[in-house]
């Protein structure tokens, strides 16, 4: 009796095993399509962190401390849980719940503000209200 129920348990461990690797097979598979449409977008890098967890890079143009404040506010809102904006590569990171928002939205916020990404032109009031130090050189 005990060898039908170890291999009872043996056939359901392997089941399992089975299943969440093909989850894990098609969550890689369609990772790989969106990072491939990020790329697109001119979005740096996406990589899933944890289950609906995503970290992305782009650029967003700026020049110093107080832009790295402005658009590291902007990007807050729901869904965003870490936004790091590095003054010298002008490269913005961010950490996000793929269910609440996406890249696209981010980058909207933070254009919103005024500031240029790979994927939105600032907006121009918003620009044009930015402290002196902030207004960097914009692309026609």
């Amino acid at each position: 009796m005990k060898s039908k129920i170890h291999k009872f348990t043996d056939v359901t461990i392997n089941k399992n095993i089975c299943k969440n690797l093909s989850i894990l097979i098609l969550f890689a598979c369609g990772g790989n399509k969106e990072q491939e449409q990020a790329k697109n977008l001119g979005i740096i890098e996406t990589h899933p962190v944890h289950g609906a967890i995503v970290q992305a890079s782009f650029k967003v143009l700026g020049n110093c401390e107080t832009c790295k404040d402005n658009i590291e506010t902007a990007a807050r809102f729901k869904g965003v849980t870490f936004c790091a904006w590095d003054t010298a590569t002008k490269v913005c990171t961010v950490t996000y719940d793929g269910r609440e928002t996406n890249v696209d939205a981010i980058e909207k916020a933070i254009a919103a503000g005024g500031y240029d990404t790979d994927g939105y032109r600032g907006d121009d009031k918003a620009y044009a209200e930015l402290a002196p130090c902030c207004q960097y050189d914009r692309k026609k």
